[in-house]
């Protein structure tokens, strides 16, 4: 029986079989990675909020507990853009070889989390057409065993980001920028009889019905690079979500009652300075070492 509590935050269409590995299946001979025989099909989603609603401090009584579950201590971010037409790549490269060195990034360590790194996005090549996320997931895998983007590790994490125009089904039926602006998940491969967690995001182009409901800023590249943190930080904090089916393992950081470290801050902006210069919108993630939503 899943949680009720749970299904606040999860969206939970199969029955999971909870998976922690995370080795380096980098020196692997037996070949390419295969999907599991196990269905799995959930993903944490960022809801569309209305505007004007967000909530200027973090509720009463948030506070997130490990449950157990993996973290990315030492987060690499792998980035795909569906194809060339996604908006903003330079942004979102710079993005994520900045903010997991940037002063967003310092307070993570009071949740066990150092510095991390981002490479530069592989750029595919798939039609911009309305699509599901398992179409994702296997491009994703694609990519994988292409060369064309590294294999998982107990770090990895695979932003994916779509062009304008593309609306994307999770798995619960749930389009983009109709009910969620973007969402993070776990799949699992095998190769070679080992299992490994894909942790991915689907991140929509932040235009079109998603504005207005993913983020106040004017700017639309500013409304994604908060969108795109709030599932980077998510995804490092509580990266196996998408395999939980109760409140305890796999799950890592987590709040029953207001669920992750991004969820209790939903909508509150603010920037990080990084040490080059550059100067980025995000989301506030939550503090347990100050009660409340904050950029550093």
């Amino acid at each position: 029986m899943v949680d009720s509590s749970l299904l606040k935050t999860l969206c939970l269409s199969s029955s999971l079989v909870v998976t922690a590995c995370v080795a380096d299946p980098a020196g692997d001979t037996a070949g390419d990675l295969v999907p599991t025989p196990v269905d799995h099909t959930a993903v944490h989603m960022l809801p569309l909020h209305t505007p004007g609603a967000v909530a200027d401090v973090a509720p009463p009584g948030a506070h997130l507990t490990n449950f157990g579950g993996p973290t990315l201590q030492n987060i690499q971010v792998a980035p795909l853009f569906w194809n060339s037409n996604v908006q903003f790549q330079i942004n979102l490269n710079w993005l994520y070889a900045d903010v997991p060195l940037s002063p967003l990034w310092d307070l993570l360590a009071q949740y066990g989390l150092g510095h991390g790194s981002g490479r530069a996005g592989a750029v595919d090549t798939r039609a911009a057409a309305n699509i599901s996320d398992r179409t994702v997931q296997t491009e994703v895998l694609n990519q994988i065993n292409a060369g064309r983007l590294p294999p998982p590790t107990a770090n990895t994490y695979y932003p994916v980001h779509f062009p304008p125009g593309m609306s994307i089904t999770a798995p619960d039926g749930s389009r983009s920028c109709v009910v969620f602006c973007a969402y993070h998940g776990t799949f699992q491969v095998q190769s070679g009889g080992t299992v490994f967690n894909v942790n991915y995001g689907v991140i929509p182009d932040q235009g079109g019905t998603c504005a207005g409901g993913c983020g106040a800023d004017p700017q639309r590249v500013n409304n994604l690079t908060s969108v795109s943190s709030h599932e980077l930080v998510e995804a490092a904090t509580d990266p196996a979500v998408g395999l939980a089916t109760v409140i305890g393992p796999p799950l890592a950081w987590y709040d029953p009652n207001n669920g992750e470290i991004g969820d209790i801050c939903n909508g509150q902006q603010g920037t990080t300075t990084i040490g080059n210069g550059r100067i980025y919108t995000i989301q506030l993630e939550f503090s347990n070492a100050v009660n409340n939503c904050v950029a550093r």
